[in-house]
């Protein structure tokens, strides 16, 4: 069995895994990263693909430790997408450079106090009604608009770009672990070649809890699932906005994002709807959201649109009540790294974990050999 030798088997093709390739490789490790199926299915193409800064964490009026993990995340995405840090993401599609978020005219005067205070200053500006959006110009809005630092990407296009430079590095198959006390010796691959690494990195986001389980690691995961609904129209307008209601401050009522595929546009719809929503049917949550809508934004006529839902099963580590971790989880343990990003937001700050903490110096060269290489996925909810 032919046996390739790297400073890095990385598992998983999603976005964690595709960044520590690149970040690695450019620091000139040798890697290698191991996908079973297609680049980013699972969590990362079902993301809305949004970078915030925390700031819909702050709508009870408190700062939490959310905000201050997040409130620098769109300012470093923005030097990636520059070609200004060791990431470099020139090349992927920026859906929306801002996001906003509004209220009907009942939560006018408090969001007013709240997005005003001096620890959210720079992080959000009222918007002009001469610089409304389209969606957001019609007569009856009666709310507030506020412009946000945040950025909304494609995520097939961030897969795609991280994939490409080191694309002879990611290959296609199953790994079966190989371990001698307690620690991994070797990965093979699909029955076929044999890996060996001086690390071992598990990026795989829901399939890290096989590993975690066959090492017998002191780690825990956690599933925290949503039901997104998605409206395919033809005449929808752009949007990219949270919807705030005085009735829960804690998160937004809806949080939307805008996708053209072919002649249609389609609006995602993520936020406390979806996270409601896992206990509905799909009709059920079809039907909430309309009713949702209505109240919202009821000078939209949705008469035309199809609607549809989705379902996402995010995978993170184990937290009191299973509430979201507030930061990115990287674990070192033996010669292995298990890792989640929690948020797509935060995957500089993991990769920067990671790299601050490796002792090692590069070793291995990376020889190339033959073999299958993984496709990227397709958007899921499409």
């Amino acid at each position: 069995m032919n046996t390739q030798k790297v400073d890095f088997a990385i598992v998983g093709g999603g976005v964690t895994g595709l960044w520590l390739n690149v970040l690695l490789a450019r620091a000139g490790f040798s890697t290698i990263v191991i996908e079973k199926t297609a680049l980013g299915v699972q969590q990362t193409l079902a993301s809305q693909g949004m970078i915030h800064g925390g700031v819909k964490y702050s709508l009870s009026g408190l700062v939490n430790n959310h905000f201050y993990t997040l409130k620098n995340m769109p300012a470093r995405w923005t030097k990636c997408l520059s070609g200004d840090d060791p990431v470099d993401l020139r090349n992927v599609k920026i859906l929306s450079p801002k996001y906003y978020m509004f209220s009907d005219a009942s939560l006018s005067s408090k969001l007013v106090t709240i997005l005003g205070s001096q620890l959210l200053r720079g992080h959000v500006s009222p918007v002009k009604l001469a610089d409304f959006p389209t969606a957001f110009k019609d007569p009856n809005f009666k709310g507030n608009l506020y412009a946000l630092k945040d950025i909304v990407i494609d995520t097939r296009s961030l897969v795609e770009n991280l994939a490409k430079d080191f694309e002879t590095r990611i290959v296609k198959g199953s790994p079966q672990i190989v371990c001698e006390k307690g620690k991994i010796t070797s990965l093979v691959i699909s029955g076929n070649y044999r890996v060996k690494a001086e690390k071992y990195i598990f990026a795989a986001g829901i399939g890290n809890r096989e590993i975690i389980k066959a090492l017998a690691m002191p780690v825990e995961m956690q599933n925290r699932p949503l039901h997104q609904v998605v409206i395919r129209g033809k005449n929808l307008p752009d949007l990219f906005a949270h919807a705030v209601s005085i009735r829960d401050l804690s998160k937004p009522r809806i949080t939307f994002t805008t996708h053209i595929f072919e002649d249609y546009k389609y609006w995602y719809l993520g936020g406390k709807l979806a996270e409601s929503g896992v206990t509905r049917s799909g009709l059920a949550q079809i039907k909430f959201a309309k009713a949702e809508l209505n109240k919202i934004m009821p000078w939209v006529d949705f008469a035309e649109c199809e609607f549809s839902t989705f379902r996402i099963d995010r995978a993170e580590p184990k937290s009191k009540r299973n509430l979201k971790p507030v930061k990115p989880f990287v674990r070192f343990y033996e010669n292995t790294i298990v890792c989640w990003p929690t948020k797509l937001a935060l995957m500089p700050a993991l990769g920067d974990n990671v790299l601050n903490n490796i002792v090692t110096k590069p070793n291995a060269k990376t020889k190339l050999f033959p073999a299958e290489r993984p496709k990227v996925g397709e958007i899921p909810w499409l």
